[in-house]
């Protein structure tokens, strides 16, 4: 996924931008409620730009993979996990269980996983910055 963005300023070791909420922000060199709070971007091709730049941001190739493989394989594990745990934790409240049973617990399994997904995903921030993919 990619987005415009506007370089708000650029130090030695840091450059700001906000991205657009409309097209017609393009255009626009004053700060204005609809333009977002600034964040740090990376410019890996050493891409000429200078404050007041227009750029196409978009996230690191290793980030995306990295979690389009933890958001499919959290949700799998954790239903694996439901099916071999239903039997032994029936049976500790001394109870049989059926394959109806067992895929209760795969489904809340997975809303379980859902939900640990949905909390690290806000509390641990994503690894890596935007990068700068095209200069406008």
């Amino acid at each position: 996924m990619t987005e415009k963005a506007l370089i708000m300023s650029i130090t030695e070791n840091k450059i700001l931008a906000a991205r657009f909420e409309k097209e017609e922000c393009t255009s626009c060199s004053a700060g204005c409620a609809k333009r977002n709070h600034a964040f740090e971007i990376a410019n890996p091709q050493n891409m000429k730009i200078s404050s007041g730049s227009i750029v196409i941001i978009g996230a690191n190739k290793k980030v995306q993979a990295a979690q389009g493989i933890v958001s499919l394989f959290i949700p799998f594990l954790c239903a694996i996990a439901g099916y071999f745990s239903a039997s032994p934790i029936m049976s500790f409240f001394g109870k049989s269980i059926s394959n109806d049973g067992k895929a209760v617990f795969v489904l809340l399994f997975l809303l379980l996983s859902s939900t640990l997904v949905f909390a690290v995903t806000r509390k641990v921030p994503i690894p890596g910055k935007p990068e700068i993919i095209e200069v406008l």
